[in-house]
């Protein structure tokens, strides 16, 4: 009799144990990847009529033991891929993560160049001020009496 108990309560923990993914979401960690579509504001922080009635809905899907993509999908065949946080990482949207690290590993690779050309321009617009004999004079008068 004994072997069947442990079997059962060995049995009851795995169940408890796969549930526990699904039953522990929040709707605030679904609310983070939507936006409101009405004020464009992320969900969770949203407090539009929309917002509500989209946590409202969220939370329903959490109930149903949806996982979070799958309410992420759902609510963007509802509103659209405009209620996504971030724009998705394929197609043409892989242009919206791609185009700013490029610009910023230019920028920073033209650092060098572009501090190497002010340095050469501010020498090159910098001339000698001439000074006139009278004055050079002076200056080896003066500097000679210093030196004394």
């Amino acid at each position: 009799m004994r072997p069947r108990i442990t079997a059962a309560i060995a049995v009851l923990f795995a169940v408890l144990a796969l549930a526990t993914p699904a039953l522990s979401l929040t709707v605030n960690e679904v609310a983070r990847e939507v936006r409101c579509p009405t004020c464009n504001t992320p969900l969770d922080v949203s407090n539009s009529p929309a917002a509500d009635r989209m946590k409202i809905f969220i939370a329903d899907r959490i109930a149903k033991g949806d996982d979070k993509q799958e309410i992420i999908d759902a609510l963007v065949v509802e509103f659209g891929r405009g209620v996504l946080a971030t724009p998705p990482k394929s197609g043409f949207d892989l242009l919206a993560w791609i185009v700013p690290i490029v610009l910023v590993v230019g920028g920073l690779a033209a650092i060098p160049f572009v501090t190497r050309a002010w340095a050469r321009r501010r020498q090159d617009t910098a001339p000698a001020p001439e000074i006139a004999p009278d004055d050079a004079a002076r200056l080896d008068e003066e500097l000679r009496r210093r030196d004394a």
